[in-house]
């Protein structure tokens, strides 16, 4: 089968890739595996076509046709950007020259910020079947978040449903199949009707599987001090200030703090600053799988309402133990609490309480380590890829 797989920002240098894309480039390369040819559409900061020298895959680069420079805050331009994203035909063109030229059974678009459902027509006028994977809020929400002015939505906006749902809605019909990578998120967008009730839809997170095999973990690193990690981003809505919050309270014996990852210099500053003298430590940015190995819990304490949660089932295939928010689809990825911990970040005695648990409850660390090493099955990339490719047969299928 040729599969064209369509996201934004796929080519970066895999350790500034956003989850959503580390997870098109699994299963870029699992379908690879199984003898598919794949090629993957990619918007971001310039063009380039050819076979992508570390993966294989046919790259079609296409440079960004953006009406503001980044960190621009001219809000015409950015408002009249959102209408042409969702609703205008800047790139079709592109679009169209790259099916004709790669002629894929299939397109499966992700990370669509920048694309625009201008593929989605195109696509469809080819008639190429699609299938679309749902890893954020672009098609109802201005900022793809689902959160203004620091909190979360609790329904979509007026300004969203003007500028976002509604324009998003006249291509969804198109879409044969969605894949959500939540039941959350698949929740949130069935409430605001953003597809035709009758599409097909499936629940399938990232895959993941380790670059190198696991090593046998001792059971706390440095004991009897828990040793936390926090792995990702670092900005106001990932909850970072709330959990320097909770373990300021905490007798500093009792744990230490790894913190990977990068952000605005000014709020990495000002992390530092609410850090003190607490024994936290700022690696930057980092390999995930040998961040892993440094920890002996991984804590995601999002305040927004994140999709899914890589860093969640990455850590527990890792064999450190998950403490997730209870926003968004964080909870499904430690199986509501089988395989991991939920905290509440806007309770900081919650935090307080799962670190402890982490720390003093041997038989807590077995059995949801005795868990992971049956339940990462479910996310290896040939799982995942398998169940993706009965996705694709299908609506190939239904168009033959």
């Amino acid at each position: 089968m040729r599969v064209l797989l369509v996201s934004r920002n796929y080519f970066p240098a895999p350790e500034v890739r956003g989850g959503a894309q580390v997870s098109v480039a699994q299963l870029a390369t699992a379908l690879q595996a199984r003898g598919h040819a794949v090629a993957v559409l990619s918007v971001d900061d310039r063009a380039h076509e050819g076979v992508h020298a570390a993966t294989g895959v046919s790259e079609y680069r296409l440079r960004l046709r953006n009406l503001y420079a980044r960190g621009e805050q001219s809000a015409p331009r950015r408002l009249a950007w959102h209408l042409i994203d969702r609703l205008g035909d800047t790139m079709a063109s592109d679009y169209c020259r790259v099916l004709r030229a790669f002629r894929p059974d299939v397109v499966n678009t992700h990370v669509m910020a920048g694309i625009g459902t201008a593929i989605w027509r195109v696509a469809a006028a080819e008639r190429v079947p699609i299938v679309h994977r749902v890893s954020d809020y672009y098609l109802m929400c201005l900022n793809s978040g689902h959160r203004r002015g620091g909190a979360n939505c609790a329904g979509v906006c007026r300004d969203c449903r003007a500028l976002a749902l509604a324009p998003s809605r006249r291509r969804t019909g198109l879409v044969q199949e969605i894949i959500y990578v939540s039941d959350r998120i698949a929740a949130t967008h069935s409430a605001a009707t953003v597809f035709p009730r009758a599409t097909p839809h499936t629940i399938l997170a990232g895959g993941y599987r380790p670059r190198h095999p696991l090593p046998v973990r001792p059971d706390l690193l440095d004991p009897p001090r828990v040793t936390l990690g926090y792995f990702g981003r670092l900005s106001p809505e990932k909850g970072v200030e709330a959990l320097l919050l909770a373990l300021r309270a905490m007798p500093t014996a009792h744990w230490r703090l790894r913190i990977g990852g990068t952000g605005v210099p000014a709020y990495v500053e000002r992390l530092r600053a609410a850090a003190g003298d607490l024994p936290v430590t700022f690696l930057g940015v980092g390999e995930a799988d040998e961040f892993y190995a440094t920890v002996d819990a991984v804590i995601v304490p999002s305040l927004w309402d994140e999709p899914s949660g890589r860093v969640a089932f990455e850590a527990g295939i890792h064999g450190a133990i998950p403490i997730v928010s209870a926003r968004g689809g964080l909870p499904e990825m430690v199986g509501q609490g089988t395989r991991g911990l939920i905290v509440e970040p806007a309770e900081p005695e919650t935090i307080r309480a799962a670190v402890a648990r982490v720390r003093d409850d041997a038989a807590l660390r077995r059995a949801i380590r005795a868990r992971w090493a049956v339940d990462r099955r479910d996310y290896d990339p040939d799982t995942v890829a398998a169940r993706t490719l009965a996705i694709y047969e299908k609506v190939v299928g239904a168009r033959l």
